[in-house]
Order: structure tokens, then C-alpha cells, then sequence
């Protein structure tokens, strides 16, 4: 009986412990998205050197940029994973179609940043517009720096 009790127990409080650590996982993976986002502001506004009132009209428009490419950069992956899965099934037109929609999706991306390559003109001067894009590619790299000094700390 007693033997009983603990397996029911356990059944129980399994699920309210994996509850737990998953939301404790998504809580850590929430904080390094806030840190990375605290960093990327910090690192453009010196980059720049924003004053409050670019900033102000600056951040909007760029955040508004990320949420776009972003959506854009997903489906792809999307895309490219149904394709992965499937590829021996397709047939040569099918195979073709997701060609061409990968292709477009760079096209995409493309006429994204020349769109908002004329936004970021209207609410900075063409000079930080420039080394926005400077800012944006040594920001990639730091990130990929960290990524590899945290994956040797943990070897």
C-alpha cells in the first residue's frame, strides 16, 4: 500500500517538476534574450553615437526591420526543412518549386534592407545609416565569439 502511495505520488508531482524546469528553461532562455537585446542596444547606440532624439525615431524602425527579417529568415528554415525531409519523395518540379522559393526568400531579404535602407535614411544621417550596417556585422561577430568562448568554457 504505502508502495502504492509513493508511485502515485510520484506520478503527481513528475509533471509539476517538469512543468517547473521547463518554464525555469524558457525563464533562462527569456533572460539571455532580454541580456542580448540590453547588449545590441547599448553596442549600436555607441556605435552610432544616437543622440536620445535618433534613438527615438531610430529604434522603432529597426526593431520593426528584425521583426520583418526574422519572419522572413523562419520561413525559410521552414521551408528548407520541409524540403530536407522530403527530398527523395519530390519530384524534379517539386524539387524545382522549393529551389525557386528558397531563391525568393533571399529576394525577399533583399528588398527588405533596400526598403528600410530608405527608412533608416529618414531618421539618421546617411553617415550613421552607414555604420549601422558596420555596427550590425560586428555585432554578428561578438555574438559568435560569445557563442564559441561559452562552448570551450563548457569542454
Amino acid at each position: 500500500m504505502l508502495n502504492r502511495l509513493l508511485l502515485y505520488t510520484a506520478l503527481l508531482l513528475f509533471p509539476l517538476v517538469a512543468l517547473q524546469s521547463t518554464s525555469q528553461a524558457q525563464t533562462r532562455e527569456s533572460d539571455r534574450d532580454d541580456q542580448i537585446k540590453s547588449q545590441k542596444i547599448a553596442f549600436f547606440t555607441e556605435k552610432l553615437s544616437l543622440t536620445p532624439e535618433e534613438a527615438q525615431k531610430f529604434w522603432p524602425v529597426y526593431n520593426d526591420y528584425w521583426k520583418r527579417k526574422n519572419k522572413i529568415i523562419e520561413d525559410r528554415k521552414v521551408l528548407m526543412k520541409q524540403c530536407s525531409d522530403n527530398l527523395d519523395k519530390f519530384t524534379a518540379v517539386e524539387v524545382e518549386k522549393y529551389a525557386d522559393q528558397y531563391i525568393n526568400s533571399h529576394k525577399l531579404e533583399s528588398d527588405l534592407l533596400d526598403e528600410f535602407n530608405q527608412k533608416f535614411k529618414k531618421v539618421l544621417p546617411v553617415e550613421k545609416v552607414m555604420k549601422l550596417y558596420f555596427a550590425d556585422h560586428e555585432f554578428k561577430t561578438y555574438l559568435l565569439q560569445q557563442i564559441r568562448n561559452s562552448a570551450k568554457k563548457e569542454e
